[in-house]
């Protein structure tokens, strides 16, 4: 009975369209991209071995030439076949993320002996015919032992689908099935091909089996980066919880470009991934190099993560060398203000973190925790900070400040120079935790806008300083009304005039008592809602301020038609008086507003010199250390009063 071939042969192109697929996809990084491309190729070379032996054998008495050629494609066949079976072995140890279990030696060895067995038997079958023999009248006839090259190879099978059921947790269903059924698939075929040998469906079987793992298993966007030519981030996060769950021991090598948005802007979206993707080909090219076990993650636009199987590989000496000799190398290809300014911090897993959430949150926050020379550190020396150890527990100081009202207000009083005395003051919230003390402003603020937990934290505010006010007469202080900072959540609220004004009749607290600061960032982020919101509020006689004026891009068109009473002048426009660029740039923006008749505050003022700069430019109000810290209600009150007493209004 003649062989039927057309499953072979269809085969081939759905191998060689996988192949193709791989490579226009950029799915060759890493080891288990690696090992699927091994896998194509041996499958590729066996479907087509199979095929040239079977024209081969097609009729009988065979030639010389036919022999020959027959008898090199079957022993190609057998050993590409072989050894597809025994490379997905490992392949399945790979996409667990469980490789470090066979990367020593001594196992590796132990996992190659059933297939270094079947390699001896192929090596001395010329000599004993044990697994096939082809001769001129006979043709290709199996011999009495190819069923012990099945049995290793089913063997490889078993264990690993019995792996694959143990290592279940580290994938998801579809993952699992689709790994699983290549096996089942493959031996079926085997299995039925060994009984009806004419029906060859063993490649095809496992040419279906391979577009499983494509579709629901290597899915590039999952897990490459094409944009570098890395992996993803998505990637890293997968492949992280995988070595957190078999608590494997590694190191992270974690890296920040701390000017990557700079870069990107100066480079466009195309220069700066083009950048990027030639410091990881660097860096591929430096481990493999050093033959490191090494996958490189790609986060836009900002990090690259580095997993190293090797715990004892220093990664501070690689990182030092690897600096010096990318800054000389880019010497000629990019100027000195468009190279990359990086961080790197090295995590021990599972000795230094073994959480996933705090992993991840520390790749991402550990560079501002570093002095601004600083190029390495450990994670040890950032975890042991206590700005990070506040940020590490910040939900549970969040909850807990919330619920016992572990909040407090404290106040900044804000000089006149025309009537010589303080006649306001910004209310400023401040934390303190019994656990761990006084947390800055800068710390849990930016965090609570995070986690939505900025609302009733606004809340607060609105309650203590209206409670402020119905308890302390402002005209007996000398003062004229207290302001408050609005976060751009509350400008977000529509019921914001209707809880201000409910707070105003119970505590009998006048809105004109009341000016509301809002910043230039929170106006260009929700102007639709505010414009609203300042429309209905000031009519009901709530004056506002826009704060930290200079920080942001200025609308001063879009300024002088909002009802502002004041505008705040950010210290960083103070501190920058220092130059003669600065002192100029403030004494126009002094003059600018005063001609919109804008009320101007000064703030972050520390120094007599920077008082009477100001003073003699006109400036109308003064905030800062120069006159007082920010103050607790009783030190405040305290201070007012003696500093007040008998001035005028």
């Amino acid at each position: 009975m003649q062989n039927l071939l057309y499953f072979d042969i269809c085969a081939i192109p759905i191998f060689l369209m996988i192949l193709i697929t791989v490579f226009v996809r950029k799915m060759t990084k890493g080891m288990t991209n690696r090992f699927f491309i091994a896998l194509i190729v041996l499958s590729t070379i066996a479907a087509v071995s199979d095929v040239i032996m079977e024209l081969a054998c097609k009729t009988l008495p065979l030639s010389d030439t036919r022999l020959f050629v027959s008898d090199v494609f079957i022993y190609l066949y057998y050993v590409s076949r072989a050894g597809s079976v025994y490379i997905y072995f490992f392949f399945v140890f790979s996409i667990t993320g469980t490789w470090y279990r066979v990367r020593p030696i001594i196992q590796k060895i132990l996992c190659s002996i059933p297939f270094a067995a079947q390699l001896t038997l192929f090596a001395a079958n010329p000599f004993t015919g044990m697994i096939f023999t082809v001769t001129a009248e006979d043709g290709y006839r199996r011999g009495g032992y190819i069923m012990l090259s099945y049995g290793i190879s089913m063997m490889y099978a078993l264990v690993g689908t019995l792996y694959l059921i143990w290592c279940r947790r580290l994938l998801r269903k579809q993952k699992l099935l689709s790994l699983i059924s290549l096996y089942i698939f493959t031996a079926g075929a085997a299995l039925f091909q060994f009984f009806f040998p004419h029906f060859l469906v063993e490649m095809i079987a496992t040419a279906i089996s391979f577009i499983l793992v494509i579709l629901f298993v290597l899915r590039p966007e999952e897990i490459s980066d094409a944009s570098v030519g890395s992996l993803s981030y998505r990637a890293y996060r997968t492949d992280l919880r995988k070595i957190l769950m078999t608590k494997q021991r590694i190191q992270i090598a974690a890296v920040r470009f701390v000017n990557a948005y700079e870069l990107r802007a100066y480079m466009g979206q195309d220069g700066y991934l083009n950048y990027m993707s030639h410091i990881i080909q660097q860096l591929n090219a430096l481990f493999r190099k050093e033959r490191v076990f090494f996958d490189i993650y790609y986060e836009d636009p900002a990090n690259i993560y580095i997993i190293i199987e090797d715990t004892d590989y220093d990664v501070k000496e690689c990182v030092k060398r690897f600096y010096g000799e990318f800054s000389r190398k880019s010497e000629k290809e990019v100027s000195a203000s468009s190279r990359v300014i990086p961080k790197v911090c090295r995590i021990m897993l599972p000795d230094d973190l073994d959480d996933f959430d705090e992993i991840i949150r520390l790749g991402h926050e550990f560079a501002d925790q570093m002095p601004p020379n600083q190029l390495y550190t450990d994670a040890s020396e950032i975890m042991s900070s206590r700005d990070y150890l506040i940020l590490s527990h910040m939900d549970i100081i969040l909850n807990r400040a919330i619920q016992d009202r572990k909040f407090e207000m404290y106040y900044q009083p804000i000089y006149s120079f025309k009537r010589g005395k303080f006649i306001s003051a910004e209310a400023l919230i401040r934390l303190f935790d019994d656990e761990y003390g006084y947390v800055s402003p800068g710390l849990f603020i930016p965090a609570a806008e995070r986690k939505g937990a900025i609302l009733p934290i606004g809340d607060f505010v609105l309650e203590e300083v209206h409670k402020f006010i119905s308890e302390h007469d402002l005209a007996e202080l000398g003062l004229d009304y207290i302001e408050i900072n609005l976060s751009v959540a509350q400008c977000l609220q529509e019921e914001l005039p209707e809880k201000l004004a409910f707070l105003s009749e119970k505590y009998g607290v006048s809105p004109e008592q009341i000016n509301l600061e809002i910043t230039e960032t929170t106006y260009e982020n929700v102007s639709g809602v505010m414009d609203i919101n300042l429309q209905v509020l000031s009519g009901m006689g709530y004056t506002f301020s826009l704060d930290d004026y200079g920080t942001g891009y200025s609308n001063m068109q879009r300024v002088s038609k909002l009802p502002l009473k004041m505008i705040k002048l950010d210290k960083s426009l103070v501190d920058d008086m220092r130059s003669d660029d600065g002192m100029l740039i403030m004494r126009n923006t002094v003059k600018m507003m005063r001609d919109i008749d804008k009320e101007l505050v000064a703030e972050g003022v520390e120094t007599k010199e920077n008082l009477d700069h100001l003073e003699s430019m006109g400036c109308h109000f003064i905030q800062g250390y120069y006159f007082s810290k920010p103050l607790s209600v009783k030190d405040f009150v305290s201070f007012v009063k003696r500093y007040n007493v008998g001035k005028g209004a």
